[in-house]
């Protein structure tokens, strides 16, 4: 490599540094992945107006809901910078995963799930450093630092 090329390279690696750290500390959305179904789920991908099925094995994002079917349930597992939770979506339900957000470099997760009818169960972690994971109803949020509860929202 002649040193023209080689000064190039290093000056180039110097002056994407400052972004690659950047996006290293930036935080990112985490998952939720469907590990069971039981009866019939629909979900609606952010930003989309489509009802699709839901399959074993698919990963949901942040912004995506999804509704259950009377004697239907959906067993998601949170993923971020570890397991975070596991959340059951029981039947006749209508529930939103609004905010999946987690931080690699300080391994802090924020987790906010909207559920707006039904109910969910929730076996959360306990959580690390300034972590958040809250559920929001439409008459209340909770916040929580580990532990299993079940929130649920009767139709109006």
């Amino acid at each position: 490599m002649n040193k023209k090329k080689l000064v190039f390279l290093m000056v180039f690696c110097l002056l994407s540094l400052p972004f690659l750290v950047a996006i290293a500390n930036a935080e990112m959305s985490s998952q939720a992945k469907v590990v069971d179904i039981l009866g019939e789920a629909k979900f609606l991908k952010a930003g989309s107006s489509n009802w699709e099925m839901l399959d074993k094995g698919m990963i949901l994002s942040e912004g995506d809901s999804l509704k259950t079917v009377k004697g239907s349930q959906v067993k998601l597992e949170l993923l971020g910078n570890a397991k975070t939770a596991e959340v059951t979506v029981r039947e006749e339900s209508e529930f939103s995963l609004k905010t999946l957000k987690h931080d690699p470099a300080s391994k802090v997760d924020n987790t906010l799930l909207d559920v707006s009818v039904g109910s969910i169960l929730v076996k959360a972690e306990k959580l690390v450093g300034d972590s958040k994971f809250e559920v929001k109803t439409p008459t209340s949020i909770v916040g929580i630092r580990g532990t299993v509860f079940e929130v649920q929202v009767s139709k109006a």
